[in-house]
């Protein structure tokens, strides 16, 4: 009995029936067949668009594991050429080409007439099929945004979440209301709406906020308070600054239905380009809702923003080694450098972004010495390497890494790449001859210019793969220069190295820190690597070593 693959896609998530469908029509087309289905892919999030499938981690799985040597599959079995994805007609051919020439895999539709002999005919039907799927699913795509448009422009709700302050109201055809949806519930019918409604809960939140900013209350003083009363934020966690900040200038709470401010169709295709639509492309219809917020105190509080300006949190360059790896262990935030000022004199040190960006109500306000955190971190790591066990624990698994990065590995990646790039090649050849015999088209341009693109990409990813197993030596010498490198941690350390090149340095050593704190004592723990290189097999121990100083607060 021959062996085969099956792949499923549903467009989203709402199609609740549609891969247990597909797999059953697929496993009947099968046995009829006498194959057997050993393996079924489908989109990691369980949908996925057609237009981006083979972006998706499952379908790069697929290939991948189609190109790899004796896996003894036939045939991949799909319910018809729109569940292979809606892509341009010569990219679904180019990746059934694909899994035919590399995996011998052959694609095979279940509900559609393809004799997949090869010939002229069976081709074109092909190319026609899936040309059909893609123009389908543009179609669909402008029809859906005109419909969207449409009904945003009376009022309607387009689809999503609410903004906080309100709730989705159903109405039928008639404009009675039928009922308040609750989150994951969504309209019946074809002729129902959706319109915002001010929620009885969340719309005295909103109206506290805007009449607090406007008596002068600050950003932060109102995160606080509402952190404080345990009120729950949008995002069901603490409130912040930049969550205050966003909600006050939400014209939403003016009545405002304002649609199609961004676009993420190109984002998700992979393509570059902003996201923001211009202003002339919004759908905008005033006193579409109940309004929240009265006109006047709206404009009272723009008015502000200008004299106060808000400023989000840059990437200020401060010498901190440890932001990004050390934890509050008390809220689970992360600790932020915060420069402190007292006696004539400007002290560096950490503090928790909990306290600092969402208040007392989340945790207490203390400060540590950056040199003292800082230097405890590099004293866990002399220790680290100092250990007799490590080097005799280091070197099965640095001959593991080395054996990856310079050995049969690298030999079998050097033969793919060059399998691939000589695909690559026949394709543009392929199509200069196209269009030197006349067949030119935009779309035969737009794939050229991808295919070179590709084989630029893998004649750099050849050459790194070939001038690592040139320099190869034996595993062993390999292994010990490694050690040696560990070796020589004091003399790199001390050498004059900038900030970014020893915030690397502890990165290669130390994967995270928690710091306890109370009034009178600071706990420190650090979690180091078994190995200091950067490797998916690396785990941090699991007691890390820890260091405890009795760092008080700085007054200043």
């Amino acid at each position: 009995m021959e062996k085969a693959w099956a792949f499923y896609r549903r467009s989203t998530d709402k199609q609740e029936l549609s891969i247990s469908d597909q797999r059953r029509d697929c496993q009947e087309f099968a046995a009829r067949q006498g194959w057997h289905i050993v393996r079924e892919f489908e989109p990691v999030k369980g949908w996925g668009s057609g237009l981006t499938i083979d972006q998706d981690p499952s379908f790069k799985e697929m290939v991948r594991l189609a190109e790899a040597a004796d896996h003894g599959i036939r045939y991949l079995v799909v319910y018809d050429v729109s569940r292979f994805g809606r892509l341009q007609p010569e990219d679904k051919i180019y990746w059934e080409r694909r899994l035919k020439k590399q995996g011998g895999i052959q694609v095979v539709y279940v509900k559609d007439d393809f004799k997949n002999d090869g010939s002229i005919g069976d081709i074109l039907t092909k190319v026609v099929k899936h040309s059909e799927a893609h123009q389908f699913s543009m179609k669909l795509s402008e029809l859906t945004l005109r419909g969207a448009k449409s009904h945003s422009a009376l009022g309607h709700h387009a689809g999503g979440k609410a903004p906080y302050g309100y709730d989705r109201l159903l109405i039928d055809a008639t404009g009675n209301p039928v009922k308040v949806l609750a989150k994951g519930e969504w309209k019946e019918s074809k002729l129902q709406r959706v319109i915002l409604k001010p929620s009885p809960v969340e719309k005295p939140v909103v109206q506290g906020i805007f009449d607090a900013y406007d008596k002068g209350r600050g950003l932060h003083l109102i995160a606080e308070d509402l952190n404080r009363r345990s009120v729950p934020s949008p995002r069901g966690r603490h409130w912040s600054k930049t969550m205050v900040h966003y909600l006050l200038r939400n014209r939403t709470y003016l009545g405002e239905c304002i649609y199609n401010k961004s676009s993420y169709k190109a984002y998700r295709r992979g393509e570059k380009g902003s996201l923001k639509n211009p202003k002339d492309q919004w759908v905008i219809k005033e006193q579409a809702y109940e309004p929240i917020i009265d006109k006047d105190l709206f404009m009272r509080v723009q008015a502000k923003f200008k004299t106060r300006p808000f400023v989000k949190g840059g990437s200020h360059h401060r010498p901190y080694l440890l932001s990004g790896l050390a934890n509050c262990a008390h809220c689970g935030y992360k600790l932020m450098g915060w420069p402190k000022h007292g006696n004539g004199h400007t002290y560096l040190t950490y503090t928790c972004t909990g306290y600092h960006q969402r208040g007392r109500a989340v945790c207490r306000s203390f400060n540590v010495l950056s040199d003292d955190l800082e230097g405890t971190a590099v004293q866990a790591i002399r220790r680290h390497l100092s250990d007799p066990a490590w080097r005799e624990n280091l070197k099965p698994l640095l001959r593991s890494a080395i054996e990856d990065n310079f050995g049969t590995n690298v030999e079998s990646q050097i033969k793919r790449l060059q399998a691939r790039l000589a695909d690559v090649n026949r394709k543009i050849e392929n199509i200069v001859e196209a269009v030197q015999a006349g067949r030119f088209s935009e779309a035969l341009s737009a794939t050229l210019q991808k295919l070179e693109a590709e084989r630029n990409n893998v004649r750099q990813e050849l050459a790194e793969a070939e001038s690592r197993i040139s320099e190869s030596e034996s595993i062993e010498i390999l292994t010990e220069k490694a050690l040696a490198l560990a070796d020589n941690f004091e003399h790199i350390w001390g050498k004059a190295l900038t900030h970014d090149e020893r915030k690397e340095i502890l990165r290669k050593f130390i994967h995270q820190v928690n710091v306890e704190h109370s009034p009178n004592r600071i706990h420190a723990t650090y979690w180091l690597y078994k190995v200091p290189l950067p490797s998916q097999m690396l785990t941090p121990r699991p007691n890390g070593f820890e260091a405890i100083h009795p760092w008080g607060q700085l007054r200043g």
